[in-house]
């Protein structure tokens, strides 16, 4: 029960965060605030639910922003709406990595962006044409991928904790006004709660 309801939470949270931010995005958009919609959908993906369609909403948004964005001269705009759909995408990986097909168009997409910035210096531009690819694709496919160990713990602490705050509340605290508080069972569940955010952060910061 503790379980499902912490899934109930966390479903909660990122679908009505995922989809303010959705919210917001259309309304820069609307606006002419073509930027900062990019990071608003970027921000949208990140709330990632299995079966939500919010991150493919947002990915449409953004390969349209990117495809504006090239049709009026702007690569570093266009670029910046590409990394956030990937980036979108990359940080909301955990023991799978979603939106792999938004990924690899992103992708596609950024490299002739990256090879045709003739302000910079990276790639070398006296390496040949295919040296330029193989580094850039060298850059896209090195990913920090994060410690599967680590994404367990950081789930089951994270279960934990609401799952503890809810006993104490559930099985320490009567219905009956009149009735005592259980200070006993509200110190057990109030310690597992703690030891699981302890967790948590834990396994955040090593993730």
């Amino acid at each position: 029960m503790f379980a499902a309801f912490c899934m109930l939470v966390v479903a909660g949270r990122v679908i009505g965060t995922g989809t303010a931010e959705l919210r917001a995005a259309r309304g820069y958009e609307a606006a002419g605030q073509h930027h900062e919609a990019a990071i608003a959908y970027g921000n949208a993906i990140r709330m990632y639910l299995p079966a939500s369609p919010l991150g493919a909403r947002a990915s449409e948004a953004l390969l349209r922003l990117a495809d504006r964005a090239t049709t009026n001269q702007e690569p570093d705009e266009a670029r910046f709406c590409l990394e956030e759909l990937r980036s979108g995408w990359i940080a909301v990986r955990s023991l799978w990595q979603p939106g792999g097909s938004w990924i690899a168009e992103a992708e596609r997409r950024m490299l002739p962006l990256m090879l045709g910035d003739g302000s910079g210096a990276w790639p070398d531009p006296t390496l040949s044409q295919s040296a330029r690819e193989d580094v850039v694709r060298q850059v896209l496919a090195a990913r920090d991928d994060p410690h599967l160990g680590w994404v367990v713990l950081m789930g089951l602490g994270y279960v934990l904790w609401l799952g503890g705050a809810a006993g104490a509340i559930w099985r320490g605290i009567p219905a009956d006004d009149h009735a005592p508080v259980r200070y006993k069972t509200v110190f057990s569940f109030a310690g597992l709660s703690v030891g699981g955010y302890v967790l948590w952060l834990l396994a955040l910061a090593r993730a």
